[in-house]
């Protein structure tokens, strides 16, 4: 009996051990849900995946238990080198968190999101970012930031002369001129574009580029791509120009100029009074003589002036008060076409975006994310979503529309602007978040801001921005001749509007909001209507 008590007590003694080592200790249920319908960006930092707080595994396996979050968004490493003074951090947490950076607390909004910036000394240094959920929990996170003193001046390219001027032919896709050789990574030097077949004189190479001589005292450069470079003893290009006329065609007037060679020229767009002025380089005046057709509405007078030796200059007066675009080339043979666009219409009051066509172009796409918010959200996504719904607006008011991207794909800007300009849409106007630059504080700069490239384009887009501040947004600013290449364009009036800054946590709450993206294309659509009612070509009834 007394084997039989014994044996019982330690089989009793044994399960009680061995269930008291089984059983869980319970889990804090303040254990935050992932922000709702916003796709996570960047390395998400929870106690399961990384914390330099932690030594040992029973420290990790406390820290697990918190239900602390943190989710880093920029900085995208945990080790960095840079070359500027300050750097931008931006991250989320749980609602109701609290977080420090370096020490200081942030504001955490009620997206989550948090933002600042960090002073970056030469050498070594580093950031610690820590977050305190409403229970108390910490999770932290550290960040290691090497800064070289770099100079800020970059060393002047050297220039290949050639013993004679050289001359190239100008091939590829939509070659371009511009101002500088040096790397320009939106746009902004290109001076124009040129055809297939142009001649240039290159006295020079520097870099990727050729230096061409337009006229006396004025060169610009020609990517290296873009030329074939002719025998030595090829002329250097010049010509004498024939006949001018002025024609009817469609909804366009064109004008065409004999220039007897594929000659160089550069074009711009003036306004008070609104004219077309294309410098025309290495050709002499044949002839004054020019040819009208009664049936011309866009042109109102032409005239070809010498500016200077080998330099001409054509230039086209409008009839009406608003640049309509304008498409400039040598087609077939060497003489330079100007096709000049009509007003469009007829317009009708009470139906102004009826039969219009609308070129709506959604930023980025694919692995080009565009701005990243603190939450993780990205550009690519707002704004896509933004440009259906506007879409989805003008069609029911009967436009039609044609968007660059429908879905989740990066297409190159040469392939939208090929995309654009085929498509004889009558405006364009492109959808983008702002984000400030990694040296630069978030939480600092918000707000609404449109942009254009030509002052005869400059309607569309201060009507645009007139009705974006009519949101309760701060205005960034209208801003002209914006060096993006999408805005190079002249063949229709274009604009860019950059909604709000995805890199400040309080425009970036109104982002994520559905309804303020619905309000958003409520104010573009009711721009464009304004603008097809002022601007337009009058009309009793709507085109089909």
């Amino acid at each position: 009996i007394h084997i039989l008590v014994t044996v019982i007590l330690f089989a009793l003694f044994t399960f009680a051990l061995t269930y008291l080592h089984t059983v869980e200790d319970p889990v804090s249920d303040n254990t935050a849900a992932p922000i709702p319908n916003v796709p996570q960006a960047g390395e998400t930092e929870t106690a399961a995946s990384q914390t330099e707080t932690t030594e040992s595994a029973d420290t990790e396996a406390a820290v697990i238990e918190t239900g602390a979050r943190l989710n880093v968004i920029i900085p995208r490493s945990d080790s960095l080198s840079v070359s500027q003074s300050r750097h931008r951090i931006a991250a989320n947490t749980s609602p109701g968190s609290r977080a420090y950076i370096n020490g200081e607390e942030t504001t955490v909004y009620p997206s989550g999101a948090f933002a600042g910036i960090v002073d970056i000394p030469i050498g070594h240094t580093h950031t610690g970012i820590t977050v305190i959920s409403p229970s108390g929990d910490t999770l932290s996170k550290n960040f290691r930031f090497h800064r070289v003193d770099t100079p800020s001046v970059r060393p002047e390219m050297p220039e290949e002369l050639y013993d004679e001027p050289r001359v190239a032919e100008i091939q590829g896709r939509r070659p371009y001129i511009t101002s500088s050789a040096e790397v320009d990574r939106l746009g902004g030097r290109t001076l124009g574009f040129l055809d297939d077949g142009v001649l240039v004189e290159g006295p020079a190479r520097r870099g990727a580029y050729y230096r061409v001589r337009l006229a006396d005292r004025r060169d610009a450069y020609l990517p290296v791509r873009f030329a074939d470079l002719l025998p030595e003893d090829t002329p250097v290009p010049r010509s004498t120009t024939g006949s001018l006329t002025v024609v009817s065609q469609n909804k366009n007037d064109v004008v065409t100029l004999s220039v007897g060679a594929r000659l160089p020229y550069l074009s711009a767009m003036k306004t008070d009074p609104n004219s077309i002025e294309i410098d025309i380089f290495g050709a002499e005046a044949g002839t004054n003589e020019v040819f009208h057709t009664s049936s011309i509405k866009a042109v109102k007078d032409v005239e070809l002036t010498e500016v200077s030796e080998g330099h001409l200059r054509l230039r086209i007066k409008l009839e009406h008060e608003l640049h309509w675009g304008y498409q400039i080339g040598y087609g077939i043979g060497n003489s330079l076409r100007v096709s000049v666009r009509r007003p469009p219409g007829p317009v009708a009051d009470e139906r102004a975006l009826e039969g219009r066509y609308i070129a709506i172009d959604p930023g980025h796409g694919g692995d080009n994310l565009g701005a990243l918010g603190a939450t993780g959200i990205t550009e690519k996504e707002i704004v896509l979503d933004i440009s259906h719904r506007i879409r989805e607006k003008l069609e029911e008011e009967g436009a039609r529309v044609m968007l660059t991207r429908r879905g989740d794909e990066n297409i190159p800007i040469s392939e939208r602007i090929d995309k654009i300009i085929a498509s004889d849409a009558d405006v364009l106007v492109s959808i983008h978040a702002n984000s400030v630059s990694y040296n630069t504080n978030p939480v600092a700069i918000r707000g609404a801001s449109v942009y254009y490239r030509y002052n005869g384009f400059r309607p569309l887009a201060q009507i645009i921005h007139r009705h974006m501040l009519e949101l309760p947004l701060h205005d960034f600013g209208l801003i002209g001749n914006f060096n993006f290449s999408l805005n190079s364009i002249t063949e229709l009036p274009n604009m860019l509007v950059e909604t709000a800054f995805l890199s400040n946590p309080e425009d970036e709450m109104k982002l994520l909001d559905p309804e303020f993206r619905n309000d958003i294309a409520d104010k573009i659509v009711a721009a464009l209507r304004e603008f097809f009612r002022e601007h337009g070509e009058p009309g009793s009834h709507s085109p089909s």
